[in-house]
């Protein structure tokens, strides 16, 4: 891990969100992440946006400004302190809907999952930001982006 995450997150919640992801990896044998500290300050620009303009969780949108590079997970959440590593375990519970297979693009419901798993993706980053009325958005960026349609995860 190095010395700055490059987002909010500290260097244990950072590693502990890692460890989370590279577990889900290995179940399904493909090789562990790295952290990227650029992916996490992408990552945090994004979850400061979002808390900025009416909290809600979006992903970036494919052109412009905010345009998206990588592949993206969001986890939107209120009522307690909230970890990457609540927002990581919420991904990986999608496995208990996820059938093996190419993704077609309408998998829905797993997809936070699949970009978990990813085999050809290398590097994920995590940003977080809480906003005014204590929710807390968790965004993770993924490169190279996984849940490619027509190609299988792993």
């Amino acid at each position: 891990m190095p010395a700055s995450t490059g987002s909010l997150l500290s260097q244990q919640e950072a590693q502990d969100a890692l460890d989370v992801h590279n577990k889900a990896r290995k179940d399904v044998s493909v090789t562990s992440l790295s952290w990227s500290a650029e992916l996490a300050a992408f990552a945090q620009a994004w979850a400061d946006h979002l808390a900025k303009s009416g909290c809600n969780m979006k992903h970036r949108p494919a052109s412009g400004t905010w345009a998206q590079q990588y592949g993206e997970n969001i986890f939107w959440a209120q009522g307690r302190s909230l970890l990457a590593t609540d927002a990581s375990r919420s991904w990986y519970s999608e496995i208990d809907q996820y059938q093996y297979g190419p993704f077609d693009g309408t998998n829905k419901g797993v997809g936070h999952y699949t970009q978990m798993i990813w085999k050809t993706t290398q590097s994920v980053g995590i940003g977080k930001a809480t906003c005014s009325n204590g929710a807390v958005i968790i965004v993770a960026n993924y490169n190279p982006p996984g849940n490619t349609v027509g190609t299988k995860p792993y």
